[in-house]
């Protein structure tokens, strides 16, 4: 372009729009917390790439004003965190070129011809037809058959080491006998649907933050320097592909996944070999189709050439290979109206506002509620009563309020005022400044007592059959019930005499209420309701104390100590455990003869008196290493003090191996904890009548 036709105006705008790209790019692949919908994600990469394609100098214009090596639109991944070990992948993680409609697709089969030497009007190609995961994309390294790392993309280049938490990930192979020299297995790791579901579930209950959708679950699973909370999110994985593929008898993609699939990793149920570009519209539009029916969010799917040999002789541009497209699912937004909205009030005592909309038909399936999370939500999207709002399914699942169109408000929409009292009892509400929700903090709350009692008798709690929502409600509203210890009370006639009662529905549940009296601890921990604890931190809980009243009397420092909690728990339990309704009710339970103790695991004595600490990237489970070292007696504490007879270090042990270093505990790698655990001297100590640590507690 001559400098005579350079517009610094429209030139202005075009850096603008590059800066956007840029800040989305780093939200979602280094912060895991995408912005905006994938589909103005790419408007703005493809307004972006016309502009480039009209101006070409621009791009290079703009690196070299800001530094950078290149334009956002031409990005792949985004840069690995700091947080982790790095590494180079030994071939480029790539992007992918996208599609959006039949003709687009009929051009990429044209520029795909044409890399090929062919006429463009060639069409007795055969392509692999896959879905394209929604998730977070890992590349699986391995040296004679032996797994030697995971990492995440990162820039393509260079990805974040993440061996211990695709661990968690059940259906990949650690070791591939037979096979030699190196080979890169690369594929998706996602959060199911449902398991996405049930995790938001829980988080509401609990009142901690709600994951955005499946793909930033798995992302932020991924990136948890514990590998127990990864594990927490039952990741799942698909492979697809490979990059060094020494001594793998593969001649075509279709091949490469029944390769994949005969050596154990889970590969995609969906994945078809097309004839033409025809074949591959049709695959498209089937898969469209279907897309409610995945367990998996997918954004679209994806064509490979079939042939190894001619993905070869294409070859790639800077960022994507021209043998292989995504072809994206459109995004189903539709306009409704807002009718009202309600707020609930949870057992934890948080209000959550509920939007009622006028129903409409998005996706297959009927919309008339979408959840609007807190009061800042709320106030974010301004919402008026009246509103028309654009709603879509996140996901494909959930429906979500995306944006309020503003130029059709009534002119009589009123504002949603957050409630400044609880809309069960009254009680003023106080907001928590640090996750922006807002709770009724009434101890006695009758919407609190209802749903607290609910989940004492649900199946992950005391597992209570036949006290469902109408009989907790009926107990309560008669005033036979104040909490859930009142349930030990009742008698069968009481029971019988009650609507829809009867002698024999009495005594099934009074069998299944003194049933309840034996039941775990950790079931009884659960049951209590308390922020913040599941069943998985309830189950730690139990572990940990093996006691109620050890429990009731542990400082917020033993229980942060507990693997997998940390300090926001360990503060949030022992302070609740302190608070007078709390002690009142386990009074109560107690007189009911509730009060069961945690089961005692039996032992072997060979590490029996040892407290062991676990950090680092190791090449097992951290929780496969934890059950073998119980299981030979010693103790699995979560903080490295002067008790700590040893710490298993693994990479990036980080502060627990310099705490471990001042103090004078001794480091372990896996070789070592072999060895103590083969009953042999450990490099570095000494033999002892009683080994170290012993008869601390």
């Amino acid at each position: 372009m001559d400098q005579a036709e350079f517009d610094p105006h429209e030139f202005e705008r075009y850096l603008t729009l590059s800066a956007e790209i840029g800040r989305h790019n780093r939200a979602y692949h280094e912060q895991d917390s995408p912005t905006i919908p994938d589909s103005e994600y790419d408007a703005l990469v493809r307004r972006l790439r016309a502009l480039e394609a009209e101006h070409p100098d621009w791009a290079a214009r703009a690196a070299q004003a800001a530094g950078a090596q290149a334009s956002p639109a031409q990005a792949v991944g985004g840069a690995p965190s700091a947080a982790f070990q790095q590494v180079n992948h030994p071939t480029p993680m790539t992007s992918l070129d996208n599609v959006f409609d039949d003709a687009e697709l009929g051009e990429w089969r044209e520029r795909l011809a044409r890399a090929l030497n062919l006429p463009p009007e060639h069409d007795a190609l055969t392509f692999t037809g896959e879905l394209k995961i929604d998730g977070l994309s890992v590349n699986l390294y391995y040296r004679d058959g032996e797994l030697q790392w995971a990492a995440t993309r990162g820039n393509g280049t260079t990805g974040e080491i993440v061996t211990a938490q695709v661990a968690t990930v059940p259906g990949i192979p650690r070791a591939l006998p037979g096979l030699t020299g190196e080979l890169e297995v690369r594929g998706e790791v996602y959060m199911g649907r449902a398991d996405f579901a049930a995790y938001n579930a829980q988080a509401e209950e609990l009142g901690t933050p709600l994951l955005k959708n499946p793909r930033n679950g798995a992302a932020g699973a991924l990136r948890q320097k514990d590998p127990e909370v990864t594990r927490t999110r039952n990741l799942k994985a698909i492979f697809y592909a490979l990059g060094k593929r020494d001594g793998v008898p593969a001649r075509t993609q279709e091949e490469v996944l029944a390769w994949l699939s005969a050596q154990g990793f889970p590969v995609s149920a969906y994945s078809e070999t097309l004839q033409g570009i025809g074949a591959a519209a049709d695959y498209h539009a089937r898969m469209t189709a279907r897309r409610q029916d995945f367990e998996f969010d997918a954004d679209g799917t994806v064509f490979k050439l079939d042939p190894l040999r001619l993905q070869e002789e294409a070859g790639f541009t800077s960022r994507a290979p021209r043998w292989a497209v995504a072809y994206k699912f459109s995004v189903e937004e539709v306009e409704t109206v807002l009718e009202s909205i309600t707020v609930n009030v949870g057992r934890t005592g948080k209000l959550t506002p509920l939007a009622h909309l006028s129903p409409r038909l998005i996706e297959g399936s009927t919309v008339s509620k979408a959840t609007l999370h807190n009061q800042d939500f709320v106030r974010d999207l301004d919402l008026h009563l009246g509103d028309t709002v654009v709603v879509r399914k996140s996901g494909g699942v959930i429906p979500q309020i995306m944006r309020v169109v503003t130029e059709k408000r009534p002119a009589d929409a009123s504002p949603f005022v957050f409630p400044d009292h609880c809309p069960e009892c009254g009680h003023a509400v106080v907001r928590d400044p640090e996750d922006a929700n807002t709770y009724c903090v009434n101890p006695v709350c009758p919407a609190q007592t209802f749903r607290l009692v609910q989940y004492f008798v649900s199946r992950g709690a005391m597992d209570i059959q036949g006290v469902g929502e109408k009989l907790i409600a009926q107990l309560l509203t008669l005033g036979l019930i104040h909490d859930p210890a009142d349930l030990y009370a009742l008698s069968a006639e009481t029971l019988a005499g009650l609507e829809r009662g009867g002698e024999k529905k009495a005594q099934n549940i009074l069998a299944e209420l003194e049933a309840s009296k034996t039941r775990p601890l950790w079931r009884l921990i659960n049951a209590l309701g308390l922020d913040h604890v599941g069943e998985r931190n309830a189950q730690a809980l139990a572990n940990a104390f093996g006691t109620l009243d050890a429990l009731m009397a542990a400082t917020p420092e033993e229980i942060e100590a507990v693997p997998g909690l940390g300090k926001v728990i360990g503060a949030s339990v022992a302070m609740a455990l302190k608070e007078e309704h709390y002690v009142r009710l386990l009074d109560k339970l107690r007189a009911a003869g509730v009060n069961p103790q945690q089961e005692e695991v039996r032992r072997g004595e060979q590490l029996r008196g040892l407290n062991f600490v676990i950090t680092g990237t190791l090449t097992r489970p951290r929780d496969e290493i934890k059950a073998q070292l119980e299981a030979a007696g010693g103790r699995v504490t979560g903080s490295v003090t002067g008790k700590t007879s040893y710490l298993i270090a693994g990479a990036e042990a980080g502060s627990k191996l310099a705490r471990a270093q001042e103090l004078g505990v001794e480091v372990l790698d896996e070789a070592g904890l072999a060895a103590l655990l083969r009953g042999r001297q450990v490099p570095g100590t000494q033999e002892t009548q009683e080994p170290p640590g012993a008869g601390d507690e």
